[in-house]
């Protein structure tokens, strides 16, 4: 960034909770800060989902004690769902640390921390094992700056038994739903990056059996069910369509297994990848 569109950056970052030395650790060269589109220049090729989501600011800032170097991004989402949905798209199989009260996983290279509409990225470039607790004390430091973290119910409708643990994923567009099912082109189900839908994967012990399910709740009645028609009339066309009712529909995948739609009040219901033909 350069001129006035740098001068501007650099002063929205100065008030910020990176500009203040962090757990002993003091900033170290200028910030950077990536505002909408401007987040392609940070993570090219991953920025797409964080936008879908709902994407706001990022900050970006070397941290130095004596030799010693880290890196905090910190993600500053449009709503608390949205930070949860990238941080459930980045964190895999956690691995908490009892230092740490907020949702994280910490690892030797990097640390993530969810908090209120918020992520928290401490890296290690170095990986040098001797700084794996600086995370955590980096991590902590910089929750204790921000909002405290709500209470999130956005994965409730999702059932528990034989859910995948580290499979749940927050969904607000194509983005997001392509990474487990093409169902179709575009924003198949409508979404728009306004109406929030919640995905896991399930194992043997489900009901169903090994699927992927898919919950998205809409404003009402009308606009889930104008989403059900979107959704049937631009169906993939590898998907065969097995049987169509006003509200359901079923399908068999180019891989042979199966699939089901359907609606019930404002809410469409999307299990994939069964093995039986559904019911």
């Amino acid at each position: 960034m350069t001129g006035l569109v740098a001068a501007l950056a650099l002063a929205a970052a100065a008030s910020g909770p990176l500009t203040e030395p962090v757990a002993g650790w003091s900033p170290f060269g200028p910030p950077e800060v990536f505002r909408g589109a401007d987040l392609y220049g940070h993570i090219d090729g991953g920025a797409e989902l964080y936008l879908e989501l709902g994407f706001d600011v990022l900050d970006v800032q070397a941290l130095a004690r004596g030799e010693a170097r880290l890196e905090v991004e910190l993600y500053r989402m449009t709503d608390p769902v949205a930070a949860l949905g990238v941080y459930l798209s980045r964190c895999g199989s956690e691995t908490p640390d009892s230092r740490l009260a907020d949702r994280h996983t910490a690892g030797r290279h990097q640390l993530l921390l969810l908090r209120e509409r918020y992520l928290v990225v401490v890296n290690n470039p170095s990986g040098a094992p001797a700084l794996a607790p600086a995370l955590v004390e980096v991590a902590s430091a910089l929750a204790g700056r921000l909002p405290p973290a709500p209470v999130l119910d956005v994965l409730a409708p999702l059932p528990v038994v034989g859910r995948i643990p580290g499979s749940e994923r927050v969904i607000r567009g194509p983005v997001g739903l392509s990474a487990l099912f093409t169902l179709g082109d575009g924003d198949v189900l409508g979404l728009g990056g306004r109406v929030t839908a919640v995905a896991a994967s399930f194992g043997k012990s489900a009901p169903e059996g090994d699927h992927t399910l898919v919950l998205a709740d809409y404003p009402d009645e009308a606009t889930a069910s104008k989403a059900f028609e979107h959704l049937a009339l631009n169906l993939d066309p590898s998907l065969q369509i097995l049987s169509r009712a006003t509200l359901r529909l079923s399908f068999r995948d180019y891989a042979g297994r199966f699939g089901l739609v359907s609606v019930e009040g404002r809410r469409l219901s999307l299990r994939c990848s069964l093995s039986n033909p559904p019911s």
